[in-house]
C-alpha cells in the first residue's frame, strides 16, 4: 500500500494511491506537469494510472482532470453531477459514473463513493479498498458525518481535510462572508472535526491531513489536535502528518 498526496490546499489537490499494484489519482487540481513531477520518485509516469476519480467540481480538485485523462488513457470516475459540473475540464466520454453509496471494481480496487456535505454538485469521498488495505479520502467536507463515521471504521489509511483552527479563523483578516462560507455545514472542516474523525478511525496506522488554510491553520497545531483526541480516546499509535498548504507530502508505505 502506498498514499502520497502529491498536492493539497487552496492552490490545487491530489493525492495518489497504490493498492494491490492498481494505481488510482485522486482529483487532478493541479498541472500535469506538477503530478508528473511528483509522481516521478515514485517510479510512476501519469500514463501508469488505472483511473482517476474525482471528488467535485471545484477548480482545484479538476482543473488537471483533462490533461490527465488524455494522457492515461484511463477512466475519470465521479458522479453523475459532478462530471457534468466539470464537463469545461474533461474531454468527451472519458466520464464513467459512481454515483454515492455504490461502488465499482477498478483492477484490484473496490472503489465506494460516499457523500460529503460540501458546497458542489454532489461531492464525495472515496473509500478504496485493496488486497493490502484500506484507504479513505475525505477531502473537501463542512461537518463530520454518520457516512464518514461507516468508511472509517476499518481504514487503514485516512486522507481527511484540516482546514482551519476556529481562533485563527476567528482574528484573520477574511471577510465575514468568507469566514461564514467556510465554517457553514457545507464549508470546510476544522482541526477539531477532524479530530473527531480520525478517533472513529480506531485501525487507522496513518492520518495524513489535508486542505490546511495558508492563513487560519498551523500544520502542528493540526496535527497535534488529531494525535492528542486520538490518545485521549485510547487508540493504536498512528503516523499523523499535516500536510503544509500547497506542498507535496511525504510517501505512506505500509506492510
Amino acid at each position: 500500500m502506498l498514499v502520497k498526496v502529491l498536492r493539497s490546499g487552496s492552490g490545487g489537490n491530489a493525492c495518489y494511491v497504490e493498492l494491490g499494484g492498481t494505481r488510482l489519482l485522486v482529483d487532478a487540481g493541479v498541472p500535469l506537469e506538477v503530478i508528473t513531477r511528483e509522481l516521478a520518485p515514485l517510479g510512476v509516469t501519469p500514463a501508469d494510472l488505472d483511473a482517476l476519480l474525482v471528488t467535485h467540481e471545484h477548480d482545484d480538485h479538476a482543473r488537471g482532470a483533462g490533461a490527465v485523462a488524455r494522457l492515461a488513457a484511463a477512466p475519470v470516475l465521479a458522479t453523475t453531477a459532478t462530471l457534468q459540473a466539470a464537463a469545461r475540464f474533461l474531454p468527451d466520454g472519458v466520464g464513467e459514473p459512481v454515483e454515492a453509496e455504490s461502488t465499482v471494481r477498478v483492477g484490484a480496487v473496490t472503489v465506494e463513493a460516499f457523500p460529503v456535505p460540501h458546497d458542489a454538485a454532489d461531492p464525495v469521498g472515496f473509500r478504496l479498498a485493496g488486497p493490502d488495505g484500506v484507504v479513505v479520502i475525505a477531502v473537501d467536507l463542512g461537518a463530520p458525518t454518520g457516512a464518514l463515521r461507516e468508511r472509517v471504521a476499518d481504514a487503514d489509511v485516512l486522507v481527511l481535510e484540516a482546514n482551519y483552527d476556529l481562533r485563527l479563523l476567528g482574528v484573520s483578516a477574511y471577510p465575514w462572508f468568507l469566514k461564514n462560507r467556510i465554517i457553514a455545514p457545507t464549508g470546510h472542516l476544522s482541526n477539531e472535526g477532524a479530530a473527531l474523525v480520525a478517533s472513529w478511525a480506531p485501525r487507522a496506522r496513518a492520518v495524513v491531513l489535508t486542505h490546511l488554510s495558508e492563513v487560519n491553520n498551523l500544520a502542528p497545531l493540526a496535527r497535534d489536535v488529531v494525535l492528542d483526541a486520538r490518545r485521549r480516546e485510547g487508540l493504536r499509535a498512528a503516523r499523523v502528518e499535516a500536510v503544509r498548504p500547497n506542498a507535496a507530502g511525504p510517501p505512506i508505505a505500509l506492510v
